[in-house]
């Protein structure tokens, strides 16, 4: 290499806009297959990473927008109780089946990863079912409630789908804490990710709305969900086929390639506090959004005089409810350098319960049917749902996991999602089903808000009593998931803490472990002469990657980080799945 290309740090110009746009595509052609030193994803993974993620998020999204405890009873015509009964047994059968599929996670060793061939496996299953659910047929929708092929249908064809909906989209939010060891660059990945994830159900909502008002008018709108439900399923499917082109990479222990029995590992995190009081605080916040469960059925009374038109305007207005946790999103890996997790998730609890409480104190009867209540309602649905915890929740997770290396040696994800998700899911759906009973009890049937033009005086006073106690119920929830985050003991001082003590462990037990010398250059520091010649290089991956390993003279052969499929450090490893395919050509 010609040592005239070599920067040293007093000959560097100063940033100039100008010079950064002349750089600008040496650098993306670099780091499209070469990630920056002490990094570990590559321009192309992460952004198949990211259209894997949307992927994930369609298929996802077909469920939790479609198949809720309120709009089973709307879509399938039954009584209101038993869709918060089939989501309780689908989520009861998951606590039973989530620990069993945890141990199977956690002993899996395959050239692919751990996670990866399981979510690629579940994909076109749950697709298959997502379809299957949305599929109504016509011969078994009938009005009457205690029509009982239509009922069967519902259970045996809702409860087998939202049991893989839980345990795909919680075996995917497994991958933040896997594809790279480093957990700055998993909050920088994962936030601008997290608004692909956020983008998939924004975009159904306008578009599921526009189609069921649509077909609203026609007295079919259950053609709506058939066609969210398979073209959602379809395209979804497709791009979560990207995750191909992703690596896991996890730092092998001795102890965490053991096998772990079930009742081993459930014993395990039982000890882990973090994770208890977490677990605690999303119980209680479990019902935070039951306004929100009832949200469309809300708009389409609300927010105009006649059903159609206040569908259509809702379906609109959730572009700006849905992206109420962009900024958080955009902001979050900003956040998490200046704040406590805890100290974040306290804030957004507390602007949840403030946004539905000062719509209680209102009632929503009180807020005249049309614009008044479009703008007001939306407006504080906005401040409700101001939090991006969906993503900042996985990331928690792989600091607890952690945690939980430190304390027993094994990180037990799949164990670890028994609590933090399925067991609050079951708490949740819980929730769902008193909220029912509540519902049955007020007279408040959602059916009785599907596929009509106009309703009753009586039946929207019903409606507007339900969303007036559902406000309360949300902000109480919300408020006490705040409270219960006050106790959460894992700061980013121990987190560092922790860390430190498992990259000393497995040292000693000559393993990997990420070195902190690691990765102070980056593709952002190559000048104009540099990114002149790296253009002109016969390979500029190699070129940055020597200019890089030369730049730092304090660097030895043993802590420099090379894209090898296997990284060794006197005789140990950092695991990853198979080769890239453009490094086998």
């Amino acid at each position: 290499m010609d040592d005239n290309l070599q920067v040293t740090p007093e000959q560097k110009p100063k940033f100039s806009l100008k010079n950064f746009l002349k750089t600008l595509p040496a650098k993306i052609k670099v780091f499209w297959k070469t990630p920056p030193k002490g990094r570990y994803l590559n321009l192309k993974e992460i952004l198949c990473f990211g259209g894997s993620a949307f992927g994930v998020s369609t298929l996802v999204t077909v469920v939790s927008g479609l198949i809720t405890a309120t709009q089973i009873s709307e879509l399938f015509g039954i009584d209101v109780i038993h869709g918060p009964y089939i989501c309780l047994v689908a989520s009861v059968l998951g606590l039973i089946i989530q620990p069993l599929f945890g141990k199977l996670l956690q002993n899996t060793q395959t050239k692919y990863g751990k996670y990866k061939p399981f979510i690629l496996l579940m994909a076109p299953i749950f697709a298959a079912f997502a379809i299957a659910a949305t599929w109504s047929p016509d011969g078994i929708r009938v009005l009457e409630f205690n029509a009982t092929p239509k009922i069967i249908y519902a259970y045996c064809i809702c409860t087998p789908t939202l049991i893989m909906w839980n345990l795909f989209q919680n075996t995917f939010y497994m991958m933040p804490g896997v594809i790279t060891p480093n957990q700055q660059e998993r909050t920088d990945i994962w936030s601008p990710i997290g608004l692909v994830i956020g983008f998939s159900p924004t975009i159904m909502n306008v578009i599921g709305n526009a189609l069921r008002g649509y077909f609203n008018e026609r007295g079919m709108e259950f053609m709506a969900f058939r066609y969210i439900g398979f073209i959602y399923s379809v395209v979804g499917l497709v791009f979560v086929l990207l995750l191909f082109k992703v690596r896991e990479r996890i730092i092998a222990t001795n102890e965490n390639k053991e096998k772990t029995g079930l009742f081993e590992g459930l014993g395990m995190i039982m000890k882990n506090k973090p994770l208890l009081i977490f677990t605690l605080a999303l119980v209680l916040g479990c019902v935070r959004t039951t306004i929100e469960v009832d949200a469309a059925i809300l708009g389409k009374l609300r927010y105009a005089t006649d059903i159609p038109t206040g569908q259509i305007i809702f379906g609109s207005l959730t572009l700006i409810t849905g992206f109420a946790v962009t900024p958080n999103m955009i902001l979050l890996p900003l956040m998490t350098r200046k704040f406590n997790n805890k100290t974040i998730l306290i804030f957004w609890m507390s602007l949840n319960a403030l946004g539905y409480a000062i719509l209680g104190i209102i009632g929503v009867e009180n807020i005249a049917q049309g614009t008044t209540s479009a703008v007001l309602l939306t407006l504080f649905r906005f401040i409700a749902l101001f939090n991006a915890l969906a993503s900042l929740q996985p990331l928690m997770l792989s600091e607890i996991s952690d945690y939980q290396q430190l304390k027993t040696g094994k990180r037990l994800e799949g164990f670890i999602q028994t609590f933090a998700y399925t067991l609050v899911l079951v708490f949740t759906n819980i929730g769902y089903v008193v909220i029912a009973y509540v519902k049955q009890g007020m007279g408040y049937q959602p059916n009785n808000y599907f596929d009509v033009q106009t309703v009753s005086d009586d039946l929207m006073k019903i409606a507007t009593d339900y969303f007036d106690l559902a406000l309360w119920v949300s902000a109480i929830s919300a408020a006490l998931m705040a409270i219960a985050m006050i106790f959460y003991p894992l700061s980013k001082k121990e987190h560092a803490k922790i860390v430190e003590q498992l990259q000393e462990r497995s040292r000693q037990e000559g393993q990997y472990t990420l070195d902190e010398e690691i990765g102070k250059e980056s593709i952002s520091d190559i000048g104009l002469e540099e990114a002149t010649a790296i253009m002109n290089a016969p390979s500029s991956e190699s070129f940055v990657r020597e200019s890089f390993e030369e730049s730092d003279t304090e660097t030895t052969s043993e802590d420099t980080l090379t894209t090898e499929n296997t990284i060794e450090d006197e005789g140990s490893e950092i695991t990853e799945d198979s080769p890239d395919e453009d490094e086998k050509e």
